[in-house]
C-alpha cells in the first residue's frame, strides 16, 4: 500500500475553489479504472503490487455505493483499435486485448449483476476517442458525482478525473483506491489533482459521505 502524503496547502487550495463535499449516492458512479490482470498480476508487463493492494478497498467503496443505490463502473483498457478483429496471434500476446487473460478484472475485484463493464481505447474513458459510451451512460443515470479509482493515479485516474471536471461533474478521487508504481508518482498525482480538480478522500471518509454519515 503506498504512503499518502499530500501536503496541507494543497488541500487548502482545493477546498477554497470547490463547494463542501457532499454526495448524494443515487447521482454517483464510481468509476473503476483498469483493475485488469495486465496492471496486476506479476507475471504481467505492468503488473504492480500497489494496484492490488487497494483491491479491498475498491470492493468496500463498491459496495456501500451499491447499497445506497448508486452506480458501479469497471473500465478495461483495450490494446485494440476499435472494431478491430482480434487475431489468435493479439489474444496469445501480452498486451490486454478482448479475450486474453491479460484483458480480464482481477479475480479479487467483486462484480455484482447490476454493475457496468465499459472497454476503452483512451487513458480516460471520458474522451471521445475512448469509445467507452461512458458519457452517454452517466447522462442517462442522471450522475452528478463520480468517485474515480483504480489504476494509474498519474495515468489513467488522473486523465478520467480531469475531463470528468471539465465536463462538470464533482469529481472524488479514492486517495486509498488508486494506485501508481511509487509512492512519489502517487502522492504528486494526487496533490496536483487535490489542488485543481478533485477532492480526494480516503477509503474511510468516503465511505462515510456515501452512507450518509459525513
Amino acid at each position: 500500500m503506498h504512503q499518502i502524503n499530500i501536503p496541507e496547502f494543497a488541500l487548502e487550495r482545493g477546498r477554497k475553489v470547490r463547494p463542501e463535499l457532499s454526495l448524494n449516492p443515487s447521482k454517483t458512479a464510481v468509476i473503476a479504472i483498469d483493475l485488469q490482470r495486465f496492471f496486476i498480476d506479476e507475471d504481467q508487463p505492468m503488473g504492480n503490487p500497489h494496484t492490488k493492494d487497494i483491491l479491498d478497498n475498491v470492493n468496500r467503496i463498491n459496495a456501500a455505493l451499491r447499497q445506497q443505490g448508486g452506480l458501479v463502473v469497471f473500465t478495461q483498457h483495450s490494446f485494440a483499435k476499435p472494431g478491430e478483429t482480434v487475431s489468435e496471434t493479439a489474444l496469445a500476446s501480452a498486451k490486454p486485448v478482448p479475450g486474453s487473460r491479460s484483458f480480464e478484472l482481477h479475480p479479487d475485484l467483486v462484480v455484482s449483476d447490476g454493475d457496468v463493464r465499459l472497454v476503452k481505447h483512451q487513458s480516460s474513458p471520458l474522451h471521445p476517442m475512448a469509445f467507452s459510451g461512458l458519457g452517454n451512460l452517466l447522462r442517462e443515470r442522471a450522475i452528478e458525482s463520480l468517485v474515480v479509482c483504480g489504476f494509474a493515479s498519474n495515468g489513467c485516474c488522473d486523465c478520467t478525473a480531469r475531463d470528468a471536471a471539465q465536463y462538470g461533474y464533482q469529481v472524488v478521487v479514492a486517495s486509498d483506491a488508486t494506485a501508481a508504481v511509487t509512492d512519489e508518482e502517487h502522492n504528486a498525482a494526487l496533490m496536483n489533482l487535490a489542488i485543481y480538480y478533485a477532492s480526494v478522500q480516503d477509503t474511510g471518509e468516503l465511505i462515510q459521505l456515501i452512507m450518509g454519515r459525513s
